[in-house]
C-alpha cells in the first residue's frame, strides 16, 4: 500500500474521536444534522481499514450490536410514521458508530484518561445547560427552595424536560463518585479538586431536576460504590433498606409508590401502570418487528387507547426495556441486553482486575462504570429518556465503548 495513503489515515485516525464527537454534539442541538454526523462517523471505517487493516478491532459486543443494526432495516419496514422512524434510526446508527469511534480511539492513543475526562466534562456541560435549557419542575420536592428556579432564564426555543436532563447526569455521575472514593489517593490535588468540582455541579443540577427515578438510579449507584469499596459496605446497604422500609411504612406502600410513579406527564402508579399495559400488548402484537421506533404515541393513540390519559400526552413507554421491545421486537431487545450485558461484564471484569493488582485507578473506573449501568437499569424501569427518541441518546454509546476499551487496555498492558 501506498505510504503517503497509509500516513495520511494514520494522521486521520487519530483525530477520529475529537471529529465524530463534535459531529455527535452538533446532532444533539440540530436534528437535521443527524445524517452529517453518521456520514462522518461511517467515513472512519475505511479510514482504519487503511491504516490498520480492518475497518475496526473487535469487541465483546459485536455480536449484539450486528443483531440490532440488522434490526433498522426491519424497523424502516414496519413503520408507519417513516419521517419519525427515520430519524430514530438515525440516532441509534449513530450511537453504535459513536461506540466504535470511542472504543478504537482509546485502543489505538491508549489515552483512556482522556475519555474519562471528556465524560466528566460532558457531564458538567449538560449540567450547565441545564440553567438555560430545562423546563423546570417546582413542585415535585417542596424541601427544594422555588425562588431558585426564578434565577434560571430559558435561552432556547427546544427546551429539555428535568427528567431527561437527569436520567443523562445519573449515568455520569457514578464515575466521579466512583474516582473520588476509589482512586483518590492516585490522583493529583488538582485532580481531585477538579473531579469534585464537577460532581458538585452535576450532583446539585441532579437535585435540581426533581427526577424522582434519576436521584433513585444516583442512589442505587451509590449504594453499589460503598458495596464494593468497604467490607462493612453490607451492614450500609442493610441500614438503607431498614430506614426505606420504616418510612414506606410509616406513609404507607400506595402512597410511596405513587410518590416514585407520578411525573409531569403521568399521574400515578395506575397511569404508569396503563402505560406499561399498552407497551406490552405492542409487543404481543408485533413481536418480531416492533411497531417502528418513535411512533409509540401514534400506535398507542389509534389501536390500543389510554383510559387515564388524554391522546397525544404519552410519546414513550415510560420503561426502558419494554420500549426497546416495542420499538425493535423481541429481537432488538435480546440485542440490546446482549450489548449491555457484554458492558456490565466488562465493567465488573476491570473492577476484580484492579481490586487484585491493588490498581485503584483501575478499580475505580470498573466500579464506577458499573455503577453507571445500575443508574442506567434503575432509571430505566420508570422511563426510557436514554433511548432514540431522546437527543442525548448517543451518549450512552459513548460511555459502552469506553468502558470495553478500557478493558481492553488494562487486560493488554498486564
Amino acid at each position: 500500500m501506498n505510504p503517503k495513503l497509509r500516513h495520511g489515515a494514520n494522521f486521520a485516525a487519530v483525530t477520529e474521536l475529537w471529529i465524530v464527537a463534535a459531529a455527535v454534539g452538533l446532532s444533539m442541538l440540530k436534528i437535521s444534522l443527524l445524517p452529517w454526523a453518521v456520514l462522518i462517523a461511517a467515513l472512519y471505517w475505511p479510514v482504519r481499514w487503511i491504516a490498520e487493516g480492518h475497518p475496526s478491532r473487535r469487541t465483546p459486543a459485536d455480536l449484539g450490536i450486528v443483531l440490532l443494526a440488522l434490526m433498522l432495516p426491519v424497523t424502516l419496514w414496519a413503520t408507519a410514521l417513516p419521517e419519525k422512524t427515520t430519524i430514530q434510526v438515525y440516532r441509534l446508527a449513530l450511537g453504535i458508530l459513536f461506540f466504535y469511534a470511542v472504543f478504537n480511539w482509546g485502543v489505538l492513543t491508549r489515552k483512556l484518561d482522556w475519555i474519562v475526562a471528556g465524560i466528566l466534562l460532558a457531564g458538567a456541560g449538560l449540567a450547565g445547560m441545564s440553567v438555560f435549557s430545562v423546563t423546570w419542575t417546582t413542585t415535585k420536592m417542596q424541601f427544594i427552595p422555588a425562588n431558585i428556579y426564578q434565577r434560571f432564564e430559558l435561552l432556547v426555543a427546544d427546551t429539555v424536560h428535568p427528567n431527561v436532563m437527569g436520567g443523562n447526569l445519573a449515568l455520569i455521575a457514578p464515575i466521579g463518585a466512583a474516582l473520588l472514593l476509589y482512586g483518590w489517593k492516585t490522583l493529583k490535588r488538582w485532580q481531585n479538586l477538579s473531579v469534585a468540582a464537577v460532581m458538585l455541579l452535576i450532583s446539585g443540577m441532579l437535585i435540581l431536576t426533581q427526577s424522582r427515578g434519576a436521584l433513585i438510579a444516583f442512589g442505587a449507584a451509590l449504594i453499589l460504590l460503598v458495596l464494593l469499596r468497604w467490607p462493612w459496605g453490607w451492614v450500609a446497604l442493610l441500614l438503607t433498606a431498614l430506614t426505606l422500609g420504616i418510612a414506606i411504612y410509616q406513609i404507607g406502600a400506595d402512597t410511596a409508590l405513587d410518590f416514585i410513579a407520578s411525573g409531569v406527564s403521568v399521574a400515578g402508579l395506575e397511569n404508569r401502570e396503563e402505560i406499561w399495559s399498552r407497551a406490552i400488548y405492542m409487543i404481543q402484537d408485533f413481536p418480531f418487528t416492533g411497531i417502528g421506533m418513535g411512533s409509540f404515541m401514534e400506535v398507542a393513540d389509534l389501536l390500543y387507547p389510554f383510559f387515564l390519559a388524554a391522546p397525544g400526552s404519552i410519546v414513550h413507554a415510560h420503561n426502558l426495556i419494554l420500549q426497546i421491545a416495542v420499538d425493535l421486537g423481541i429481537p432488538g431487545l435480546i440485542a440490546w441486553l446482549s450489548i449491555y450485558l457484554s458492558v456490565c461484564f466488562a465493567s465488573w471484569r476491570l473492577y476484580r482486575f484492579g481490586m487484585r493488582r491493588t490498581d485503584r485507578r483501575a478499580a475505580a473506573l470498573g466500579a464506577g462504570f458499573l455503577g453507571s449501568q445500575v443508574a442506567l437499569l434503575t432509571h430505566g424501569m420508570m422511563d426510557a429518556v436514554t433511548w432514540g427518541m431522546i437527543r442525548p441518546a448517543p451518549l450512552v454509546w459513548g460511555l459502552w465503548g469506553t468502558v470495553i476499551a478500557a478493558w481492553m487496555l488494562f487486560k493488554v498492558e498486564n
